[in-house]
């Protein structure tokens, strides 16, 4: 087994002794790679510091997991906020996308009459308010659920009532979820109440919820064969890096980058300990993982570039710019750089010696 290169790449780029990282609390290579430490390890290997965003104590570096702007920066997890960030100005590059289905439901309670999805008619739907500076993810997220879940079910958009729920400012830790403002609970509260007939839910927070509060899957968009149909906040996932960092420092991208896929490769023969790892990013239980994001989760955390991959991430910018959640527009096709990734293929091989001690 080839050995991993140990000199010293500090000097690429002023500033690049440190490097910060965050993802989102879902499945990500990122997560499961940072869990188990082997994105520090790689990196001090060559005399580089990784950094968490999510752990910092200050609040204007941990807003850089919404807007992008810390310097030297990588970011992987939901779509929404690297696309308005580059919308606003942010200067980054997409270097890589995962696609990890995960469970899209409408829930409702238990005594509901609703049975069937066209039922959805008449109805009033609850959909996250947050007052924030940046975006607000939670309502991109649940408006375009509901809307497809009424498309699927052939009601019209102004069939239903939207009804707002407030929430304020996000701010994402490092140990537990993203703080929403409330909104969850008060999501919640309204079904639970009878002042909504439904509200959407993904991942292994659906799984939660619907476990503890006796709630009922109306619909699971995460059924449909279409994978274009799926797309949402959360589907596919980018990894974007500033554009600074690309041009002035391409051996550490593709390092990071080849951490990734290796991370990737493991996880797919190793699925029981990459579960246990994202059910600590996600703040849940191996089970939650499972049921909320399938059996084959763990094939699908490798890094591509595929048609498909581009073309879901596409499909997310434009309805977030249909709905008004954008600033502006921007060029798409100039946000996509494949060179580091192909960089990092030909890297990922010499990382091997990072996993012989997996625990």
């Amino acid at each position: 087994m080839s050995q991993p290169n140990t000199t010293p790449v500090t000097h690429i780029a002023a500033g690049c002794s440190s490097l910060w990282y965050s993802r989102c609390p879902v499945p990500t290579t990122s997560g499961i790679a940072q869990h188990y430490r082997w994105l520090h390890r790689a990196f001090a290997e060559q005399g580089v510091t990784l950094e968490s965003v999510r752990a910092s104590a200050d609040a204007g570096v941990r807003e850089a997991h919404y807007n992008h702007g810390h310097d030297n920066m990588f970011r992987e997890g939901g779509n929404v906020p690297p696309i308005w960030a580059r919308a606003s100005g942010q200067d980054t590059v997409v270097v890589g996308i995962t696609w990890v289905d995960e469970r899209q439901v409408l829930l409702v309670r238990e005594d509901s009459p609703l049975r069937v999805p066209a039922d959805l008619r008449g109805q009033r739907l609850g959909l996250p308010n947050h007052q924030t500076r940046n975006v607000d993810i939670a309502r991109t997220a649940h408006l375009r659920g509901l809307l497809t879940a009424l498309q699927l079910a052939g009601v019209a958009r102004d069939e239903v009532t939207f009804v707002d729920i407030g929430g304020g400012e996000f701010d994402l830790r490092e140990t537990g979820q993203a703080s929403p403002g409330d909104d969850r609970a008060a999501l919640l509260k309204a079904l639970l109440d009878g002042d909504v007939a439904a509200i959407y839910a993904k991942g292994a927070n659906s799984v939660r919820l619907a476990e503890q509060h006796g709630l009922r899957a109306l619909l699971d968009i995460n059924q449909h064969p279409d994978p274009l149909v799926r797309v949402n906040a959360g589907t596919p996932r980018p990894i974007t890096v500033n554009r600074s960092l690309v041009e002035q420092a391409p051996e550490l991208v593709a390092r990071y980058l080849a951490v990734l896929i290796a991370t990737a490769d493991w996880a797919s023969e190793h699925p029981d300990e990459a579960a246990a790892a994202l059910a600590a990013e996600t703040n849940s239980s191996a089970a939650a993982i499972w049921q909320g994001y399938g059996d084959n989760f763990h094939h699908r955390l490798r890094p591509d570039l595929s048609e498909q991959y581009i073309k879901g991430l596409a499909a997310q910018k434009a309805f977030l710019l249909s709905e008004g959640f954008l600033p502006a527009d921007f060029d798409f096709d100039a946000w996509i750089d494949p060179a580091p990734l192909r960089a990092a293929e030909a890297l990922a091989g010499e990382l091997e010696d990072l996993f012989q001690d997996a625990r």
